[in-house]
């Protein structure tokens, strides 16, 4: 069996842990654009890179890149055309695509009907009727809907959504993209890591692994987390904001405005270094709020903060509680004093932490295991041949 997996700008070490597990039971072929958005080189998988209508603009201003996928959005709905696409999937039983608006699936469709190419699509999308602004593009995306052989909904928010738009219930399976749950454990802390980062060991430690955008609720944290200083100034506490984004600066700034500036901590850590960011902390913290046009998805964080052992407080938006499910606290978006309390809930509390540990990393075991993910996977390519 022949898989062609086409990620356009997001072929990712995230998906490819799970997909990895098939190298030697499927031939694997992964392709991509030249802008891809991360890091391919740990990724096993081999990687074809296409040629694409958006490469010249891109490579002369990312802001000419944007303007030009917005006009042939508007236009052809083109954006993102992988050339040479429907050719190279000729050879693949199955191709296996990303999203149902990405021209990339439209084109893997054109193999379908050419060559019978059976289509999958993986749709992280949790908010109905997305993608379709422009004619063109939504008139691809409802071609995918009808004619796809197979879609993987992320999450079961986002298999109610495509069933919203149309797509035939019988085609739809919630699939979670696994993790490697040897790499994401319960440990230690590590001295070198926390001194590297001006902790103590005596120190209560936040951790937020995510990029420093609004719409994650940055500034949440960090008024709660200045609400909890003010509530226990006995208590050794610090923050630790793992990502970098455009609020970065807002967010520093802020912090020593108010006086954390020896409190919060701002780091990253490279994508092998992940388990020492969870495995640092006493709690995990996830704040997404709403934006115009976005809903957290999936959340590979959140996946590997269950697995690691880290408690986990989070809001209730988009598909966070179907993946937590019962081992975390939740708490309503954008509201800083409720999330003070869940802090010091588990500040105060050991037994809550030790629980919530425990469950956290059992729903790993149980949901997200990389390897038994790729077996069902494995179970749906075969369903289609």
């Amino acid at each position: 069996m022949k898989v062609g997996l086409i990620r356009g700008a997001y072929l990712s070490q995230f998906e490819m842990q799970t997909l990895e597990h098939l190298l030697g039971r499927v031939e694997l072929e992964a392709y991509r654009i030249r802008g891809n958005r991360f890091s391919t080189k740990t990724i096993r998988v081999p990687i074809h890179t296409l040629r694409c209508i958006d490469d010249l603009p891109m490579l002369l201003s990312p802001k000419l890149g944007f303007y030009f996928d917005l006009f042939l959005q508007a236009v052809n709905g083109l954006d993102y055309y992988h050339f040479g696409l429907e050719r190279a999937l000729a050879s693949c039983q199955i191709a296996h695509t990303m999203e149902t608006f990405n021209v990339f699936s439209w084109q893997a469709l054109q193999a379908k009907r050419r060559h019978g190419t059976r289509l999958v699509v993986t749709v992280w999308e949790n908010r109905p009727f997305a993608a379709e602004r422009f004619a063109a593009k939504r008139r691809m995306k409802y071609e995918v809907l009808r004619e796809a052989d197979l879609f993987l909904a992320m999450t079961p928010r986002a298999a109610r959504c495509l069933e919203l738009e149309g797509a035939d219930p019988a085609k739809v399976r919630v699939w979670s993209p696994g993790i490697n749950l040897e790499r994401f454990r319960p440990r230690p802390r590590l001295a070198e890591a926390m001194a590297r980062l001006g902790l103590e060991p005596d120190d209560f430690v936040f951790t937020s692994v995510a990029a420093l955008r609004w719409e994650k609720g940055v500034y949440d944290i960090l008024h709660a987390f200045k609400r909890l200083t003010l509530d226990l100034p006995g208590q050794p506490l610090k923050l630790v904001f793992a990502g970098s984004g455009p609020e970065e600066q807002g967010l520093r700034r802020l912090a020593a405005r108010i006086g954390l500036g020896s409190r919060v901590v701002f780091t990253r850590f490279a994508y092998d270094e992940m388990p020492t960011a969870y495995n640092l902390s006493d709690v995990f913290l996830l704040a997404s709020t709403a934006r115009p046009g976005w809903l957290e998805q999936f959340g590979y964080v959140l996946a590997e903060a269950l697995a690691s052992g880290t408690p986990i407080i989070a809001t209730c938006h988009g598909s966070i509680p179907e993946v937590v499910g019962d081992a975390a606290l939740l708490v309503p978006p954008s509201d800083f004093l409720t999330l003070t309390a869940a802090m010091r809930r588990l500040v105060d509390d050991a037994p809550e932490r030790k629980r919530l540990s425990s469950l956290g990393r059992a729903r790993a075991e149980a949901e997200f295991d990389s390897a038994k993910q790729a077996d069902k996977l494995l179970g749906y390519y075969q369903g289609l041949l």
